[in-house]
Order: structure tokens, then sequence, then C-alpha cells
């Protein structure tokens, strides 16, 4: 596994890669890391800054998720919210195809191996109230307000 952090906007962010595909994002990272990037981590590293620098929406470096079949469908489907964009917890079950498993996806959105490029901070409370983050609340409120200006 290769370790890799680099500084970003909103501080520094550790890439974990593996077989040239990114498998965690820790934003906010306490340690720096420094392995030798791989191709996967390069790539992510460059279209993270392009997306803070409102170039991209979207991402496409390579990712491999390491996880049960109930929670690799939960972040696939995720990651199909737009940018820009927010679902409940509850529109998320649903549309992942679990109607009564609004707690379940929100364990799944607190342990999302890949913030940012599976979008769990666009998953918000059904009352329209924000609700928590791995990166923290004030870091949420960020990222949806940067997504919310025009590029």
């Amino acid at each position: 596994m290769i370790k890799y952090s680099f500084i970003s906007q909103i501080g520094p962010i550790t890439l974990f890669s593996k077989n040239e595909k990114i498998i965690k994002i820790v934003l906010k990272s306490a340690e720096m890391k420094s392995d030798v990037p791989d191709s996967a981590i390069i790539k992510a590293e460059k279209q993270i800054l392009e997306y803070f620098d409102h170039k991209i929406e979207n991402f496409d470096f390579p990712i491999l998720l390491e996880e049960t079949e109930f929670t690799k469908k939960v972040l696939l489907t995720m990651r199909e919210i737009p940018y820009g964009e927010t679902w409940s917890y509850s529109e998320l079950a649903k549309e992942a195809g679990y109607n009564k498993a609004d707690r379940a996806v929100g364990t799944v959105c607190k342990n999302n191996p890949l913030p940012l490029i599976i979008p769990c901070h666009r998953v918000i409370k059904k009352n329209g109230e924000i609700g928590n983050f791995n990166g923290g609340v004030e870091l949420k409120q960020f990222l949806l307000n940067h997504e919310k200006k025009p590029f």
C-alpha cells in the first residue's frame, strides 16, 4: 500500500493506493505520508486540487472498494448524487434499494473510505439539517457551500 499526503485548500489530505487504485482518503490528515506516489495518487491529487479550484465537478481516477455488498451498493449509489445537490439519508437508502435502512446508510456515510470522491457530504437529514461528517460539521458545510458557487 502506498500512502501519500499533500496540502489542499482544506488542509492536509492523505491518499492510500493499492494496485494503482485509490482505496482510502483521509481529509485533514494528522500525519503527512511521503511514499513515492503511483499513477492513481498523482491523478487523484491533481483532480482533488482541480475540484477545490472549481475546475471539475466529478472524479475519474481509479478506485477500489473493499467493502460488503450492502456498503458497496450504498457507496456507489451515493456517488450518483449530482454535484451541488443533496439527498436525505432516507432518499439514499431508497435509491440504493434499501427503503428502511436510513440508520445503516448513515453508518455507511460515517465510515466512507473515499470522502469527496464518494460525496457523503451531500447526504443530509430529511429535515434539511446537514447532520454529521467525519471531517467535522464545519468542513461539511464548507464543501456544500463550495459546490453552490458557479464555475
